[in-house]
């Protein structure tokens, strides 16, 4: 028996059926965790791949709020949106994520970053590690704020060469900024040897290079996004501007309306005798009773000398009703007339010089002269102010119209000040209408035949507080101008500053040009 065993042996090893059942025993939990590890793994890549996802887009999102001055504040909150937006398989085992500010490439505070985490068991890794997996994600962002231009001069013409030019020994150091809407290789450009510090030059096209050589100014050529502020305004014209008129010096006389009552008592009173003179009161038998009327008028023409309250008449009428000789009665009949008047109004005419808003084909100033409140149509000739004479108009509107144009020459005293949003609404403009055109001193029509005829040469008593808006024509500027209200603008289709010119300031003390002519957009990139 002892003898088989190793015989059994022998061939137990020789043997080679049953091998694969072996293996196959040995290999299934290798095989088994290799599946069980790979379905894990996929499970966490599509998780990262989530996850990371979800944290670019905060970051990008939250990074485009912080561009912007009116969301600056909430770029958490829209970090947050966007990146609960961007969850699906993950959303019910996320972290909240950590959205905070970062320094980059040695800005400050000029980064988003956005963190977070998933954590879940699952049931091989588990079984493993006895505990749960966190997968983790990290981006950041890098922003750059958009920019807001304002200028005091601008140059609408789209193609012009020299849309604005320098010339001469002018002298611009307001530090208000300038900018033209040409795309020409030349907009801006200079002649001669002027004097410019204009803070910043702004231009579609190009700048001429005296302006980099000779001035300290930020020059931005082949700019996007320059606009013409006023381009989607148009001029009032309220029923006061359609009246039309004629400027002169002479004084002329008003109309005069009033709403009129009018009162009228009789009164009866009897006498006997030869005649009235002698006769004495008697009571007549047929007596006729007192008498009272009323009558009314509206918006009735009076004497220009009216004035509101009552003036009372009176008047004695006598007449012989019955008897004769001594006996002759006498009927005195007594009229009392009382006449108020109110709502007293003169229109029209005024003092030598005073000008009343209307249509206008000119006005050549040619005397003291004071502009009414309202709105004055010029149209097809133009204002002239000249000479030595003083010009007022607080709360004025100039519209040109058919190739009207304005000239304010050197010599005079000028006081001009625009018209305001609560003038204009008194006038029937809407309020949203209203509140874009306040400020504005000249508004030249865009339908308007285009001119060269516009000429400011101011001195030290010419003020301006406005603008002045010339889409299809030049302005010429020269001389100086002062403002105390607000700031002076000249827009125009294109503009020429002058050797005389010498502005050294657009606006009032304490106050600055806020009309914004161009727009540049924020910049964000993801770069982590």
């Amino acid at each position: 028996m002892l003898n088989r065993i190793p015989a059994f042996l022998g061939k137990l090893r020789k043997s080679t059926s049953g091998h694969a059942t072996l293996l196959t025993a040995f290999g299934m939990p290798m095989l088994i965790g290799a599946a069980g590890l790979g379905v894990d793994l996929s499970q966490w890549y599509m998780w990262k791949r989530e996850l990371q996802f979800a944290v670019d887009q905060a970051a990008v999102a939250a990074a485009w709020a912080r561009t912007r001055e009116e969301t600056e504040s909430t770029y958490v909150t829209r970090g947050e949106q966007e990146f609960d937006f961007n969850l699906s398989v993950i959303s019910d085992f996320v972290s909240e994520p950590n959205i905070r500010l970062a320094n980059y490439a040695g800005g400050s505070n000029n980064s988003v970053i956005v963190s977070a985490s998933a954590t879940r068991s699952l049931p091989f890794s588990s079984m493993l590690t006895n505990s749960a997996v966190a997968i983790s994600a990290y981006a950041q962002a890098s922003f750059a704020e958009g920019s807001s231009f304002t200028s005091c001069l601008i140059a609408v013409d789209e193609d012009e060469d020299g849309a604005i030019t320098i010339g001469g020994n002018a002298s611009l150091t307001a530090s208000c900024g300038m900018a033209a809407l040409s795309t020409d290789g030349n907009a801006v450009i200079a002649n001669g040897n002027p004097t410019v510090d204009a803070g910043w030059i702004l231009a579609a096209g190009g700048i001429d290079d005296w302006f980099d050589l000779n001035t300290d100014d930020v020059i931005i050529e082949n700019m996007e996004g320059l606009f013409d502020p006023f381009e989607h305004l148009d001029p009032p014209e309220p029923e006061e501007s359609q009246v039309d008129r004629t400027y002169s010096c002479s004084s002329t006389s008003g109309t005069t309306t009033a709403d009129v009552t009018t009162t009228t008592n009789v009164s009866y009173d009897y006498f006997q005798g030869s005649n009235r003179n002698n006769a004495v009161p008697y009571s007549y038998g047929a007596p006729k009773a007192d008498t009272s009327t009323t009558e009314y008028s509206y918006g009735q023409i009076v004497s220009n000398s009216t004035q509101a309250g009552t003036s009372t008449s009176s008047s004695v009428s006598w007449y012989h009703v019955s008897g004769n000789g001594g006996n002759k009665v006498w009927e005195r009949r007594t009229r009392e007339i009382n006449t108020t008047y109110a709502n007293v109004v003169t229109t029209g005419g005024g003092d030598a010089g005073n000008v009343m808003p209307g249509t206008y084909f000119s006005i050549q100033v040619s005397c003291n002269t004071t502009f009414a409140p309202g709105i004055y149509i010029i149209d097809g000739g133009g204002v002239d102010i000249t000479a030595q004479y003083e010009v007022t108009g607080a709360g004025v509107m100039f519209v040109l119209k058919n190739g009207a144009y304005i000239k304010i020459r050197g010599g005079t005293n000028i006081n001009l000040t625009a018209i305001q949003a609560s003038d204009l609404i008194a006038r029937g403009i809407p309020a949203d209408q209203a509140n874009q055109l306040a400020g504005m001193l000249v508004f030249e029509d865009r339908d308007s035949e285009g001119t060269s005829k516009n000429d400011i040469n101011g001195n030290s008593q010419t003020v301006l507080n406005g603008t002045l808006y010339f889409p299809v024509s030049n302005v010429t500027f020269s001389g100086t101008a002062s403002v105390t209200s607000q700031c002076l603008m000249i827009a125009a289709n294109t503009i020429t500053l002058q050797g005389t010119t010498d502005m050294s300031t657009f606006c009032p003390t304490g106050s600055e040009e806020d009309t914004t002519v161009a727009n540049t957009e924020g910049q964000v990139k993801l770069v982590a």
